[in-house]
């Protein structure tokens, strides 16, 4: 039988591993495409691969212990870590490339906020605002998870419950 802690330990170590992979990319992109602002197409490629992977996670938490409730609670531990790594590194990211991310179109409203401030550093402002962002983000993310996680294990009970038909049929 598979326990839930057994199952968030692995949905953590994964979630981890995804935050570790698309927040090292979110740096690379930035050092090779500094400019690049963040379009909806942008958006769209960066973020539903790492979406799919937290379904992928919950569908095969799913198929091990059959039930839709282990999906849920597997998308939302993976999308958790998986931000709460991502965000460390966007923090690296905004550290290591400040300048040249001060020139992005995206970045101008962030832009006018700080000469609003009163802040002397623009990197401790950014820090800070990143830094204060982070639970809403975090916790979007993890809705996102649970649902991702939701739809995964949907699809893991029809997969199963159709083989299982199947199998009957024969």
């Amino acid at each position: 039988m598979v326990t839930f802690p057994s199952v968030s330990r692995g949905a953590l170590r994964f979630g981890s591993f995804v935050g570790l992979v698309f927040g090292s990319w979110n740096v690379l992109y930035s050092w090779l495409f500094p400019l690049a602002d963040d379009t909806l197409r942008a958006l769209f490629a960066f973020y539903g691969p790492m979406f799919l992977l937290w379904a992928v996670a919950a569908f095969l938490a799913s198929r091990r212990t059959g039930t839709v409730s282990t999906a849920f609670v597997t998308g939302a531990v993976v999308a958790f870590a998986t931000f709460c790594i991502y965000n460390l590194l966007v923090l690296v990211r905004v550290n290591l490339f400040l300048g040249e991310l001060t020139g992005r179109a995206d970045w101008q409203n962030l832009m006018a906020q700080f000469k609003a401030s009163g802040y002397e550093s623009l990197r401790t402002f950014v820090n800070l605002e990143n830094i204060k962002g982070a639970p809403f983000k975090i916790g979007v993310a993890s809705t996102i998870g649970a649902a991702m996680g939701l739809i995964g294990g949907v699809l893991s009970r029809l997969v199963h419950e159709r083989s299982a038909n199947s199998a009957r049929a024969c």
